[in-house]
């Protein structure tokens, strides 16, 4: 009653509403939202695939380590250009390479009909030179990323393309 007389009814009621806003815009600060980068909201893990398109990219790299992270029996990456066997992209070559430092084995299928004998030498020679034969299995050890291919096997599987060269048509992953 006293408050009433002081303040008034109408000043009081101001008063508790405009006390009554305020406490909800703190308690609204204390919500436990987690911040990306950009200061937005973070953004939701991207789920694993067991089918990827090969961009060079680092992105490529994340989605790739976390579908081989997961209890996924096979990874297909499939290649949105001809890429010939001779020219693996370094990309996927550091994942080849640090494959087969884990003891998984990359084998080559050539396009049906099948290539026949030294074009087949060729090809596959080809392909298994171009990570074989480079120095990166040292550095790759550091690579917590690439580990995630230390259990699987890969299999590079070649198609002929329109004018008759092959290319590569995917890499398949599979569990070891």
């Amino acid at each position: 009653m006293l408050t009433s007389q002081i303040f008034g009814g109408r000043a009081l009621r101001h008063c508790t509403m405009l006390l009554i806003f305020s406490a909800s815009l703190a308690l609204g600060g204390c919500a436990n939202v987690p911040v990306g980068e950009s200061g937005g909201s973070a953004p939701v893990a991207a789920a694993a695939k067991s089918e990827l398109q090969f961009l060079d990219l680092q992105s490529f790299d994340s989605d790739l380590s976390r579908s081989l992270s997961t209890p996924l029996p096979k990874v297909d990456v499939a290649f949105l250009d001809n890429v010939k066997p001779s020219a693996m992209p370094e990309r996927l070559q550091k994942w080849m390479a640090s494959l087969e430092g884990a003891g998984g084995k990359v084998v080559v299928t050539p396009p049906k009909p099948a290539l026949q004998g030294r074009a087949l030498f060729a090809v596959v020679s080809a392909v298994t030179t171009v990570w074989s034969a480079s120095k990166m299995a040292a550095s790759l050890a550091k690579d917590a990323q690439l580990k995630a291919a230390g259990s699987y096997n890969a299999e590079i599987v070649l198609k002929t393309d329109a004018s008759g060269d092959s290319v590569v048509d995917k890499v398949i992953f599979t569990k070891r």
